[in-house]
């Protein structure tokens, strides 16, 4: 899995699961490169919604395992082997966040939200089952289920869903 790299040497890298964290900000520097191929060190922060402390840290932490250029107080631009793991952990993503839009029909804002707040809550595996999922669910063999979950969504419910506890369920009266 192109997620599981440490640096060792120049070109020479050996297994190590990158974590949630990581793939992050992998993510946040692949996404704030301009059009010259470099961020900035503020520009993630604020795409990131955290201080600039916090970014720091963890973008000399990728610089340490040879995913990006990082010079303290300069431009910040992905090593190959970074873009690599930044290009699939970006389709792994899109691939997420369609699946909020597209499937759970929320709305674009509502799928980005989502999609940051649960794919890098999940392992590095679940993460890539989840895409691996939402993608299967846009191929053929998947459309029909698409379709059908839509159809239920548009259908008005008298039940709503069965209390795990009890084994009751929760009527629309109650819940008002």
């Amino acid at each position: 899995m192109l997620s599981n790299i440490k640096k060792l040497k120049e070109g020479d890298y050996m297994d190590i699961q990158l974590g949630s964290t990581e793939r992050k900000y992998l993510l946040a520097v692949y996404l704030t490169l301009n059009e010259m191929g470099w961020t900035r060190l503020k520009k993630i922060s604020n795409f990131l919604k955290v201080k600039m402390p916090s970014a720091k840290q963890f973008l000399e932490k990728l610089a340490e395992l040879g995913l990006i250029y990082y010079e303290h107080r300069g431009g910040i631009s992905l090593t190959v082997e970074g873009k690599k793991i930044a290009i699939a952990e970006n389709a792994r993503f899109n691939a997420v966040k369609v699946f909020f839009c597209e499937i759970l029909q929320l709305t674009e804002e509502e799928s980005n939200d989502a999609a940051w707040n649960i794919y890098f809550n999940l392992s590095a595996s679940t993460a890539s089952k989840f895409s691996d999922f939402a993608r299967f669910l846009f191929e053929e063999g998947g459309k029909e289920v698409v379709e059908k979950f839509k159809d239920f969504l548009s259908q008005p419910r008298k039940i709503i869903a069965p209390c795990p506890l009890s084994g009751e369920s929760i009527s629309e009266s109650k819940k008002e």
